[in-house]
């Protein structure tokens, strides 16, 4: 936005999402430095920053209730001293955060977690420039497709057993269909003698014998015309026009129609279910996938396999791998034939054969690539798009559409011109193999008219067909052969995604004791963490135990690996060391059984598209009145009610129709039905206004007393008040102790960050932390006992 260097600019809270020291440098060095001589409207929960602003606007329900400088704002006597509250402060500002859902804290991001924390940032210095990581290529493959592939393709569909059966059909299905050809070659022999007989017994005037015409007429029509189902057409021939049975030929059309029909029948059940196959194993692989897959891999090269590649796959390649095989077999068929009737046509057509496959070798070296080049140009095009939909207001606010739109152009034209190149290279194929045709076809013309003295009738008619019905059949052949190899791509990058790295297994021999957690103790012992084998560790030797209970703050500098502890205890990737939950060791267990016995209020709250009811209760698992009880205490119940459908209404895609505040209440709502003994909040409150925010904390304290509560949050004032804070820096503890005791340390790091929200608030902090640490029962050990704060508990001192 800076380098923009717009006329006006409109903030939308920008600074929520980073912690004290950051935001305070961004505020006096951008805000106030870069930005002076610019308007500046910014819209911010944060009210320490309103007395840098030359106006305020203060809002209510969609109407301003005052305007004016902090003075006189001040002075007015309105809500906004009120609204102040003890947020008032002499110097600079603390740094709560109320991004917007688009603007999520760089540190819970899991790309930029893979670094270690950065240190301190002092006035003037940089910030990290090893935020953002670069999205390597998209893997191609190169060379021919293996035909290990093509074996894995068709186990996708079938069993050894089925597909051996499925061959044993074709090759009947092509056996009963060449006998059409050889039962022509009969016919012409059988009226060539028959002419020869009635010659001479017309010279001994004796009667002429006829050929059953109708016969001859069932076996050829029936074979001829088998793929439109000619079989009764067959044999009312036969039976009309000879009247008599005549069960060879009946046998040999009804063969041949049953064996094409199942034969084609089992070829697309197994080519179909092999797609279908696939198309779930990619599915699962997807949703087995660790977190570090999608960080690499943008949104658009998955929807492309999904898409694009899976409708290869089912579509378009059932249908030429079929017709494949069918030609291929025609082929033997016809030559075997050939073979044994007019030996000498084989001369032309073996050096052809050999031409033809040096042909398609050679355009298979280019085709294939350019292939696989078209597939991984149509990725950018689906990423390009889908963030540009997800970001169209900011495209809107900087006024960039035209270079959005010339992006996209690009992006599109790049996989056009691959698009295209694959179309003129089978096009390049095509016009030599049709040529190579028409040669083949004027030898075998020319040949039968130099061999007329010796070849019958049968022999040249059985040729002329051959030459045509060949060559069509070699140009056909070797044409589907390339596009079946050159579709083979898409199974290939599908299989690719059925091959991921998946996370541990969803359940485990070892199961957790019923009941289990029952406390909610957690122990960390020697826990170090990164989110891949080849990324450096952004946790490293963690040794800490929360106990059963407790409310822990979780706090640090922007990187230093807040969220990496929580991506750790819920085995987004496999830990380091061991993790204890009330003595059961996490990665003993399935991630189900994990995952599914702690809660987590994220930063970013997630709703689906569905009903309200699902996104609360998605396995059914809770009455209405748990239901309503639960929206009760986060305060949506009315809200709720107001919807045209209640529970069943249908939200909007990522829960749009509700507001960022809602949103979370609804996650909260969601965590309160769980009812589990470990509850994690993940800067929850960063995104809402201070009221909900104060609903938020008031919900959690009430509802989750007996659990342990581990929150990660920049505003301190939201875990001053915590049992114990744990520091991070730099993926290592700094300090894990009560909030007084941590400010004692004047050179601590949590007393850095309290210092750094300014005077007042920090003042404000160290008060609200001693008080908490004051109100906790200790027990004093005197004479032979411990005496609590609280007269009516008496703990004695036992010896055994």
């Amino acid at each position: 936005a800076v380098y923009q260097d717009a006329d006006i600019y409109l903030l939308d809270d920008p600074l929520s999402a980073v912690d004290a020291e950051v935001g305070r440098h961004l505020f006096e060095e951008c805000i106030c430095g870069l930005l002076k001589n610019k308007p500046c409207i910014l819209v911010t929960h944060q009210l320490q920053y309103l007395k840098a602003a030359d106006q305020i606007l203060v809002l209510k329900e969609g109407h301003m209730v005052a305007k004016g400088t902090y003075t006189e704002l001040q002075r007015s006597g309105l809500d906004f001293t009120s609204l102040l509250g003890n947020e008032e402060e002499e110097e600079q500002p603390q740094s709560p955060q109320d991004v917007p859902p688009r603007s999520r804290t760089v540190s819970e991001m899991s790309i930029v977690s893979h670094h270690s924390s950065v240190n301190s940032i002092k006035d003037g210095d940089h910030l990290p420039t090893e935020a953002v990581q670069t999205v390597p290529e998209e893997s191609r493959s190169q060379g021919t497709i293996r035909m290990k592939m093509y074996v894995k393709y068709l186990r996708a569909g079938a069993n050894i057993v089925v597909l051996l059966f499925a061959g044993l059909v074709n090759l009947l299905a092509q056996g009963s269909y060449v006998m059409q050809d050889w039962w022509l070659a009969y016919w012409a022999g059988e009226q060539e003698k028959l002419s020869s007989t009635n010659s001479s017994t017309a010279t001994n005037g004796t009667n002429s014998t006829k050929l059953d015409l109708g016969f001859y007429l069932g076996v050829y029509g029936g074979n001829l015309l088998h793929t439109q189902s000619a079989l009764f057409l067959s044999l009312f021939l036969c039976f009309l026009l000879i009247r008599e049975p005549c069960w060879f030929p009946a046998g040999l059309t009804a063969a041949t129609i049953l064996f094409g029909f199942v034969r084609n029948l089992l070829l697309f059940s197994v080519l179909v279910k092999a797609a279908q196959s696939l198309h779930n194993s990619m599915f699962n692989a997807i949703l087995r996938a660790p977190v570090r897959f999608f960080d690499i891999n943008p949104i658009g090269r998955v929807l492309n396999r999904f898409s694009k590649d899976i409708g290869q796959v089912d579509s378009m390649l059932p249908w030429t791998f079929t017709d494949f095989i069918q030609v291929f077999l025609q082929i033997l068929g016809v030559i075997a034939v050939a073979a044994s009737v007019i030996p000498w046509i084989l001369i032309p057509v073996l050096p052809l054969l050999g031409l033809f496959l040096f042909l398609r070798r050679y355009f298979l070296q280019t085709s294939r690539d350019v292939k696989r080049l078209e597939s991984t140009t149509r990725s950018p095009v689906f990423s390009h798009l889908s963030s540009s939909l997800q970001g169209l207001w900011t495209i809107r606010a900087f006024g960039a559409e035209e270079r959005f739109q010339n992006a996209f152009d690009a992006h599109q034209n790049l996989h056009s011109e691959a698009f295209f190149l694959f179309l003129t290279t089978s096009r390049w194929f095509a016009v030599r193999l049709d040529g190579m045709c028409s040669v083949f076809v004027t030898i075998t013309t020319f040949g039968c008219l130099l061999l007329r003295d010796q070849l019958d009738a049968g022999s040249v008619g059985l040729a002329l067909s051959y030459a045509v019905t060949l060559m069509g059949m070699f140009q056909w052949g070797v044409r589907q052969s390339a596009e079946v190899e050159n579709m083979m791509t898409s199974v290939e990058r599908v299989m690719e995604y059925t091959e991921l790295e998946s996370e541990a297994p969803w359940e485990t021999k070892k199961r957790p004791p019923p009941g289990w957690p029952s406390k909610g103790l957690v122990t960390f012992d020697g826990v170090s963490f990164s989110y891949s084998n080849d990324s450096p560790p952004v946790l490293h030797g963690l040794q800490a135990m929360f106990q059963p209970q407790e409310k822990v703050g979780i706090v640090g500098r922007t990187g230093a690996g807040k969220s990496s502890l929580v991506s750790a205890l819920f085995r987004l990737a496999e830990p380091q060391g061991k993790i204890y939950i009330d003595g059961v060791v996490t990665s003993d267990l399935g991630l189900h059984d994990l995952r599914q016995k702690m809660s987590i209020i994220p930063q970013d709250p997630m709703l689906f598209t569905g009903s309200m009811r699902k996104n609360l209760d998605p396995f059914n698992q809770h009455s209405d009145e748990e239901l309503w009880n639960a929206l009760r205490e986060v305060q949506l119940k009315s809200v709720v009610e107001e919807l045209p459908g209640k529970l069943e209404t249908v939200l909007a895609e990522s829960g749009s129709n509700f507001s960022v505040g809602q949103r979370q209440l609804v996650c909260l709502a969601r965590a309160i039905l769980r009812r589990n003994r470990i509850l994690i909040i993940d800067e929850a409150t960063a995104n809402v206004d201070p009221r909900t925010d104060e609903l938020i904390q008031k919900t959690i304290r009430d509802k989750f007393r007996e659990c342990t509560v581990l929150t990660i949050a920049h505003r301190l004032n939201t875990i001053i008040d915590s049992d114990r804070i744990l520091v991070l820096d730099a993926g290592k503890i700094h300090a894990y102790d009560e909030p007084h005791v941590l400010l004692q340390d004047t050179k601590g790091i949590f007393y850095k960050m309290v210092q750094q929200t300014g005077k007042q608030e920090a003042a404000a902090l160290l008060e609200a932390a001693k008080r908490a640490y004051d109100s906790r029962s200790r027990p004093s050990v005197a004479n032979g006992h411990a005496e609590s704060a609280d007269v009516n508990l008496v703990i004695f001192e036992t010896a055994l």
